[in-house]
């Protein structure tokens, strides 16, 4: 992006800080954006802008906004894990189960179940510990329910929903009744302060993508209660968000997501607030100035003017979500759901290591079927689907079902060999941005599969518009995130990747010089287990 957008965003994004409302947004050019995702993709390394983090860097991550930290609200419920125990995967919880919990419990159940803790590993470099994985396990991703005039945080480290007691000239109860709709709302939005200053541009890809990831995991915990979900993405449905999530303190955010619940909840309006256990959170935190500090970032600013152009998106009529997959493939030892997200994994290395370690291993074809699957799901949207079907799928296999060694393009119809070779896993780690060392590893060499989204991204926003870059994240950690769930339930780990080097991997895949790879999905069997700690409730 030019000097000149950056200039342009500096106002509002500072507003932002604020608890003013929020100002008019510029339109950005799509010469802007497609500008904006050459940095943040293929230039990074070229205009020097891939950095290294440093991992004692202070984030944000995990602090509730200043309005959030509040002593009431509404506790979660217990028994999350044993509901979704009784549930053998690929199939929906027992209606029989569903149909006696209230509309609070249900609620609590979608969230927990949804976006809870799951696990600790005691020697794990990084707490990857949810049921969503997240770039150095940061969850720049917060979650706030909309019900009536009611707006709450969701702490899961509470476990509690907690009151946003907002400032005086905050949303009136009306404009809340607007965001949450008849059945309550759940709105997502990430923060770029979560993630650690020296992503730079790449938060914005990070964020955007873990955006979609949340977003899928809601709407497949909905099938699996029941609970009818649509997803509002036109432009009055993300401001009036915004507005709500603006309310409940300072900070740099992306456009939120609303989900809407068509559960009828409670005749009665939203559940009564009562005392949460424990003490509140402080009113000031020694890390709030690092959310000031974000808003001066001139790539938070641009990350934040180009999220925002999904403000101008057009209003429709959105159907139903549907998360889970029609046609999943369940594996003969069929686990339950309740396993499934506590074995969803990125994959680690050695404690005192970064990277992650493979062994190799050869699959069934059924895990392949139920991947391609889960892949394959259409966002619930149509600009979103659009946007899929856009995007070339390619994977590469390797001793899996019997199926040539190389890579294979995702077609209408199956898969189809598009070029052998029985080396491609050692050939795509020479395109790994991290190799091996004395401190790292990368297990690309030694994976069973491996997935490559990539698009003519140029095309996408000429043809769709400056919003269409954030689209593609939101699709990207859709179908990410299904693969992710789809190789846990089948004991495998799944390493969601950015770290590439476009102009390596592009000519491996044969694509076209307009074509660029913008995700790659690592997986294959860990070679590091250990005794975990159970966070679930």
């Amino acid at each position: 992006m030019t000097d000149a957008t950056t200039d342009r965003t500096t106002d509002a994004t500072t507003d932002a800080m604020t608890d003013a409302p929020a100002p008019s947004r510029p339109r950005l050019t799509p010469e802007e954006v497609r500008r904006f995702a050459f940095r943040q993709g293929p230039g990074k390394a070229h205009l020097g802008e891939q950095h290294l983090v440093d991992d004692a860097a202070p984030t944000t991550s995990a602090l509730p906004p200043r309005h959030a930290r509040s002593a009431t609200g509404r506790p979660l419920p217990l028994g999350t894990c044993d509901l979704l125990a009784a549930t053998p995967y690929p199939q929906p919880c027992d209606r029989a189960a569903v149909a006696g919990l209230g509309p609070d419990a249900r609620l609590g159940h979608l969230l927990v179940g949804a976006l809870g803790l799951q696990r600790r590993e005691p020697s794990h470099r990084y707490a990857d510990h949810r049921a969503v994985p997240s770039g150095r396990a940061k969850f720049p991703v917060h979650a706030f329910t909309a019900q009536g005039p009611v707006l709450r945080y969701l702490d899961v480290h509470r476990h509690a929903l907690v009151d946003v007691h907002a400032h005086s000239g905050s949303d009136a109860p009306d404009a809340l009744n607007a965001v949450a709709g008849e059945g309550g709302s759940v709105l997502l939005a990430a923060r770029y302060s979560d993630l650690p200053a020296a992503y730079g541009r790449m938060r914005y890809a990070v964020s955007e993508a873990e955006l979609g990831v949340s977003l899928r995991s809601l709407c497949v915990t909905a099938d699996l209660l029941g609970i009818p979900a649509r997803l509002a993405l036109d432009g009055s449905a993300t401001a009036r968000a915004e507005s709500a999530i603006r309310s409940a303190g300072p900070g740099t955010w992306s456009a939120p997501l609303t989900l809407r619940l068509g559960d009828p909840g409670d005749p009665d309006g939203p559940a009564p607030s009562v005392p949460l256990p424990g003490p509140p959170g402080p009113e000031h935190d020694a890390r709030d100035p690092l959310l000031a500090a974000a808003a001066l970032d001139p790539s938070v600013r641009d990350a934040a003017a180009v999220s925002a152009q999904r403000h101008a998106l057009p209003a429709a009529d959105p159907p139903t979500a549907h998360g889970l997959p029609a046609a999943a493939a369940a594996p003969a030892h069929r686990p339950d759901w309740a396993r499934v997200l506590w074995d969803r994994s990125a994959g680690r290395a050695a404690d005192r290591h970064y990277g992650f370690s493979l062994r190799p291993a050869a699959l069934p074809g059924t895990c392949l079927t139920d991947l391609l699957a889960w892949a394959r799901q259409p966002p619930p949207d149509r600009l979103l689907a659009e946007v899929a079907r856009r995007l070339r799928l390619t994977v590469a296999l390797h001793r899996v079902g019997g199926r040539p060694d190389g890579l294979h393009r995702v077609e209408e119809d199956g898969l189809t060999l598009h070029r052998r070779h029985p080396r491609i896993m050692a050939v795509l780690q020479a395109g790994f941005a991290q190799p091996p060392s004395h401190n790292t590893d990368n297990g690309v060499r030694h994976a069973a599969m491996v997935w490559i989204h990539s698009i003519d991204v140029d095309a996408l926003v000429d043809d769709l518009g400056p919003a269409a870059l954030g689209l593609l994240q939101l699709c990207l950690g859709w179908s990410v995130h299904g693969l992710c769930l789809g190789a846990a339930a089948h004991g495998l780990v799944a390493r969601p990747a950015r770290s590439f080097v476009e102009y390596r991997v592009q000519p491996l895949l044969g694509l076209a010089r307009q074509e660029t790879p913008v995700f790659m999905t690592i997986c294959g069997t860990s070679r590091f287990t250990e005794p975990m700690l159970d966070l679930r409730t």
